[in-house]
């Protein structure tokens, strides 16, 4: 009998790569900078705007911020 490996959840994915919606707390980590760093760069043009979805939760869509790590490494 082969043992298979099932499928990953959502939960345990890349959350960059599952297409989901990032709180900074979740994607300062994971590009390596700092959350005050996110939000400067926001607030200069040069990071993906967020969404923000109440009075405490702003997020981002992980295809933004996909298409932004690319154009760095293209650059």
């Amino acid at each position: 009998m082969s043992k298979t490996k099932p499928p990953q959840s959502p939960t345990t994915q890349d959350p960059l790569k599952a297409g989901a919606n990032l709180r900074v707390s979740t994607l300062a980590p994971r590009l390596g900078m700092s959350k005050s760093t996110i939000w400067r760069l926001v607030r200069a043009g040069k990071f993906p705007k967020p969404i923000k979805l109440s009075d405490k939760v702003t997020v981002w869509k992980a295809d933004a911020v996909l298409a932004w790590l690319e154009s760095k490494e293209a650059a």
